[in-house]
């Protein structure tokens, strides 16, 4: 009888250890952080759309054209590609050309409250980060160029700048 308990003992004893074991190696160390990469390509993209102050019938109406003074939106989405649903760990950044210097313009990530320049807050957009610039009153007219760039947690990146043409660039007008 004392062998038979014995017995049932080690069988208790191996039956925890097999399923404590792997519970123990596949939990990350104090302060490690899990981080399963994803399988699909970050993808980004944007449009332009009047970002005015005040209440305007044309504030977030797209459109290309502005007039020096005028403030330009970029409307911009981050894509986890494997999921189709908007990586919020992503930093998104507009970079324009204009008179031979670049300006860098950090976007902000809109699904969660923010401060507006108007007082108040900005209204949540979730999946949806923007970009604010001011056509400078010495801007030349003409097209300007303008990209975007992503990156999140994960380490991808992802590269956008619009297709379509002269007609459909960012345009300074008199």
């Amino acid at each position: 009888m004392v062998w038979h308990m014995k017995k049932t003992h080690i069988f208790v004893l191996l039956a925890t250890f097999a399923i404590v074991v792997p519970m123990l190696t596949a939990w990350p160390a104090a302060g490690q952080e899990t981080k399963t990469k994803p399988v699909g390509k970050l993808i980004l993209f944007s449009d332009l759309a009047v970002f005015q102050p005040g209440p305007r019938p044309e504030v977030c109406t797209m459109r290309n054209r502005f007039k020096k003074g005028e403030s330009v939106g970029f409307r911009l989405y981050a894509v986890d590609g494997g999921t189709n649903q908007p990586e919020e760990s992503a930093t998104v950044v507009v970079h324009i050309s204009l008179g031979g210097k670049t300006f860098d313009l950090p976007a902000l990530y809109r699904g969660v409250s923010h401060d507006s320049d108007r007082g108040g807050t900005m209204p949540i957009r979730v999946g949806m980060w923007t970009a604010k610039w001011k056509v400078p009153d010495d801007a030349p007219t003409g097209t300007v160029h303008y990209s975007a760039t992503a990156s999140d947690k994960y380490g991808r990146t992802a590269e956008w700048s619009p297709k379509g043409g002269e007609p459909s660039f960012l345009t300074i007008v008199e």
